[in-house]
């Protein structure tokens, strides 16, 4: 029985780029989006890769709708093996926290923040009672210690949520047999949140597909194997742990 995935924030971006990925390598693909036509695009190009994939239009600052996707899928699929917490959105405009409206910040938070842990919520009720699982979450290098920088304190705070939400969630979550990761570029990426720049500046930045390897290793493994971790897809291969597991789990082709 194939593998299935939810994966938020498909429709464009490393969220896309993940799904194409892991749809190329036999797993059942669910994508999430807010845009409906970019879901619809994405779920296009996925039912071409693999049949049973869908994409499905949803808010995930918002209860019902994140509730209604998620008993699609199950009801679709009977399984959940994955969830990769990808959407996000940031302050393009990149104010200083003493210029930044109330109405950014609360919009931030609820999406980088409250949204993950909505959706982090309950796909983990489905894969506590399946007794495994593997749940994702795609943090930032501004979330980390060290890393801040001026103009993106909305975002970078909340991907920090993001970071302690994941070691907490690890904790409770082991004993059912749930993983919980992070993972993070460690460098810009060619997404939409850099579309100001000119298109040779964006040429210079990472390709969107830098996260999927190893959130393709994550999504594979067995309960306890490796919890708790905040992994920087830069620089994981580097790490003997890691480097293990991608043996054990990566395509050939990818190895």
């Amino acid at each position: 029985m194939q593998k299935v995935a939810m994966i938020t924030g498909a429709g464009s971006g490393i969220g896309k780029a993940l799904s194409f990925y892991f749809a190329k390598h036999g797993w059942t693909v669910c994508a999430v989006d807010i845009d409906e036509d970019k879901a619809q695009a994405v779920g296009s190009e996925l039912r071409r890769l693999s049949p049973g994939s869908i994409a499905l239009v949803a808010d995930i600052r918002d209860e019902d709708s994140i509730g209604k996707a998620t008993r699609d899928c199950l009801s679709r699929y009977g399984r959940l093996d994955a969830l990769v917490n990808n959407a996000g959105i940031t302050d393009k405009k990149h104010r200083r926290i003493t210029e930044v409206p109330l109405a950014v910040w609360q919009t931030i938070i609820s999406t980088n923040l409250t949204g993950t842990f909505l959706m982090l919520r309950e796909c983990a009720k489905i894969m506590s009672k399946q007794r495994w699982g593997n749940i994702i979450n795609v943090t930032s290098l501004l979330a980390q210690r060290g890393h801040a920088r001026v103009g993106d304190a909305p975002y970078g705070v909340s991907k920090a949520g993001v970071e302690a939400l994941t070691e907490y969630a690890a904790l409770e979550l082991g004993e059912r047999g749930i993983n919980v990761n992070s993972v993070y570029p460690g460098v810009m990426v060619n997404t939409g949140f850099f579309d100001y720049l000119a298109p040779e500046e964006r040429e210079k930045l990472a390709s969107p597909t830098i996260l999927n390897e190893v959130v393709y290793v994550l999504a594979n493994l067995a309960p306890g194997e490796l919890t708790g971790a905040s992994i920087c897809a830069k620089e994981w291969r580097a790490d003997l742990r890691l480097k293990i597991l991608a043996k054990k789990y990566l395509p050939l082709t990818d190895k």
